[in-house]
């Protein structure tokens, strides 16, 4: 499992967005009792946001030595800020809690992407799909059905399809414009397994 850290994200943003956020900040990180110790004291904190706010505000008028200011301010503040989330990574320890009581943003832990069961796309040509199944540990061959019910019962009639030794099937000769329901079931030494969740598809 990857650490939770407090994010650089704040980097990319326009500067009078950076400077609400530098704003934010100082005012958290003085409010919340666990940062106690900051190694950057609170109040040049909150003088290097007030200089490059300042610096922002004299560059509205767009003059050359005014705008090479704000960026001087700028880059102090964003030096300064690089060296609190280093400071906040350190407090938190990776507990999200505390990185968000910081102000800045928590990292998330990667989603993991389950490839489906049974996945149905539309083939080279009209009336056709391939089935791509989810290779079944120790299967020897797979057994796919479909049928013209887009919502299967029991009593629903499944049309076979020859059996596969691969997990891709083409499935050809259906009705365009006609919703169908596919399913399989792994075959193995140790028998037939139960059929899949259906899938749906629109056959075009």
């Amino acid at each position: 499992m990857r650490r939770i850290k407090a994010l650089l994200d704040f980097m990319i943003y326009p500067v009078v967005d950076k400077v609400a956020f530098y704003r934010n900040i100082s005012i958290q990180l003085a409010d919340a009792s666990i940062f106690t110790a900051p190694e950057i004291p609170i109040a040049t904190i909150k003088a290097v946001v007030d200089d490059f706010e300042s610096a922002v505000l004299e560059a509205k008028g767009g003059a050359h030595s005014a705008i090479a200011v704000r960026n001087d301010k700028e880059k102090a503040a964003d030096d300064l800020f690089r060296l609190l989330v280093s400071y906040v990574n350190k407090v938190a320890n990776g507990d999200e809690t505390i990185i968000i009581q910081s102000g800045f943003h928590a990292s998330k832990q990667p989603i993991l992407f389950q490839k489906p069961e049974l996945a149905v796309k539309h083939g080279a040509h009209s009336g056709s799909v391939i089935i791509n199944i989810k290779a079944i540990p120790g299967a020897v061959a797979y057994r796919c059905q479909y049928t013209k019910d887009p919502s299967p019962s029991a009593t629903t009639v499944w049309i076979e399809v020859d059996i596969s030794t691969i997990s891709t099937i083409q499935i050809d000769d259906l009705i365009p414009g006609t919703t169908y329901s596919f399913r399989f079931a792994s075959i193995s030494s140790a028998g037939t397994s139960d059929y899949s969740r259906p899938v749906t598809k629109i056959v075009i």
